[in-house]
């Protein structure tokens, strides 16, 4: 393997530890939401806003790898 093809695949596997990141941490903040409704109550709105903006951050990062994705799968045919 040339040492291109190692940096192309050592980005692939570094998007891939993001979207596992990115999915873990909406798992997280979608099961402490549950709980907190759950009990009863519900987050300050500053603190959902603060989700509702890290969620739209996260949307944007997802989508930037699903183009390098999709760059690399076309390179290859």
């Amino acid at each position: 393997m040339t040492a291109d093809e190692k940096q192309e695949v050592l980005k692939l596997l570094e998007a891939h530890e993001r979207t596992i990141a990115v999915c873990r941490a909406c798992a997280e903040t979608t099961r402490d939401l549950a709980w907190e409704v759950k009990r009863g109550s519900a987050p300050p709105a500053e603190a959902l806003g603060a989700t509702a903006d890290e969620a739209s951050r996260v949307l944007d990062e997802l989508g930037q790898v699903e183009l390098m994705l999709a760059e690399m799968k076309a390179a290859l045919w």
